[in-house]
């Protein structure tokens, strides 16, 4: 029996759907996924496009392919870094926000310990 690009992915997206491979997680190497599936490693890197087209794994350098989550299935590389990119600034205000209260909080603590006469 050949094994396709499909039977491979087949596999690997039933694991994904059903929370086998985890968010975050790395897939097996293509050598891996040759010899748990047989086919060649050609077969195997096209079983991972194909999961990448379907937004369930994003792949890395040097063939390496990593589970995406529920919530990035689906989009498009531009928008899960548009995504990440909103994320980030939202936490840089955030942190703004913190060091700003933390700086309000030294100046409490001074004057505070001024008072004291330390």
């Amino acid at each position: 029996m050949v094994v396709t690009r499909e039977d491979i992915a087949g596999q690997l997206r039933e694991r994904i759907l059903a929370g086998d491979l985890k968010p975050g997680e790395r897939l097996p190497s293509t050598r891996e996924l040759v010899a748990q599936h047989g086919g060649s490693r050609t077969t195997a890197n096209q079983a991972l496009r194909l999961l990448a087209a379907e937004g369930l794994v994003a792949l890395r350098e040097k063939s390496a392919a990593v589970v995406l989550a529920p919530e990035d299935a689906g989009k498009t590389p531009e928008s899960r870094l548009a995504d990440a990119r909103t994320e980030l600034l939202e936490l840089r205000d955030e942190v703004r926000t913190i060091r700003h209260q933390f700086e309000d909080l030294e100046r409490r603590l001074s004057a505070a310990l001024g008072r004291l006469g330390s």
